[in-house]
């Protein structure tokens, strides 16, 4: 359970930040543009105007032409020059070279010193370079520019929105993460650290060899009826009953498979012996690996052993 919660937990940190950082301003900037898109054309295009106002410009002919409509190019001055802006309000236009081409023959063509195109959408990557005289403005870049100009009840209602969305789904990336800190509880092992010892030279031998005589002789073990209980029962019994074994100190559980001995001092065949004779009854349990731990201050090796039961 430590693993899935460690799991969940960075997953639904991380997730959660990504939202509220990166998610809830992305949100707050799409629902923006839609709320502009939802306005007259003639509404919306005023507040493109007002935030041109702090780049210089200033409105010379709000209205356009009557037989235009919205493809019509709207009047700038700044100084005593004379700019063309193109608006074009739905959030899914897209410039493109020909709208381009158009904005730079009509520059030329009514003598003005550029053109603005503006929209509410986006503008192709090729487009990025542009001519010189043409600006080129798209929804992302243009909403910083109208959103301190919005009404405040039209700005608290967009943020609110967006604030809905993102608890929503932090909801959901935690419920994902816990899903995912479960699985992999699952398939990944609870491992153990062992900081007094050296996997390279720790040492895994069986009850007749682990003294260090090299006799392999096997250890004879009545085999006694499995013993009732949960399995978690066994381990408290097999605990309580190695702790009571002359020489060693205490015993526990480092997990499902590792019982930990403290012994006295180094491990001697008796303690060994004593040890496999206490694991025999327990069926499910009689295999687990026994980690023979020295005294504190002892230059002896930590040993491991596993039951020789052939």
């Amino acid at each position: 359970m430590t693993t899935a919660f460690l799991i969940a937990l960075i997953l639904g940190t991380a997730g959660s930040a990504w939202l509220w950082l990166v998610h809830n301003r992305a949100s707050v900037v799409a629902l923006g543009l839609r709320a502009l898109a939802a306005m007259r054309w003639r509404e919306s295009s005023r507040f493109v105007i007002e935030a041109l106002e702090a780049q210089g410009f200033s409105a010379s002919r709000l209205a356009p032409d009557a037989d235009r409509g919205q493809n019509a190019d709207l009047l700038l001055n700044r100084g005593d020059q004379t700019w063309l802006l193109s608006f074009k309000q739905g959030v899914d236009y897209r410039i493109d070279p020909g709208m381009v081409s158009q904005m730079s023959a009509a520059v030329r063509d009514s003598n003005a010193s550029g053109g603005i195109i503006a929209t509410l959408g986006t503008i192709q990557g090729e487009l990025r370079k542009h001519p010189q005289d043409i600006e080129l403005i798209d929804g992302a870049t243009l909403w910083p520019l109208i959103s301190p100009l919005l009404p405040p009840s039209l700005h608290n209602d967009i943020t609110s929105r967006a604030r809905r969305l993102t608890v929503r789904a932090t909801g959901v990336v935690w419920v994902v993460a816990l899903l995912a800190g479960l699985l992999a509880s699952l398939l990944i092992p609870d491992a153990v650290v062992d900081p007094t010892r050296d996997a390279t030279d720790a040492p895994v031998a069986s009850p007749a060899d682990a003294d260090g005589s090299g006799r392999g002789e096997a250890t004879a073990v009545v085999q006694s009826p499995a013993i009732a209980g949960t399995e978690e029962e066994q381990r408290r019994d097999i605990a309580a009953a190695v702790s009571r074994l002359p020489g060693i100190a205490r015993a526990s559980w480092a997990t499902r498979s590792t019982l930990v001995a403290l012994v006295d001092a180094d491990a001697s065949e008796q303690q060994i012996n004593g040890i496999c004779k206490v694991l025999a009854p327990y069926e499910d349990l009689r295999y687990s690996r026994v980690q023979l731990q020295p005294p504190p201050g002892s230059e002896a090796p930590v040993r491991f052993l596993q039951c020789n039961w052939s």
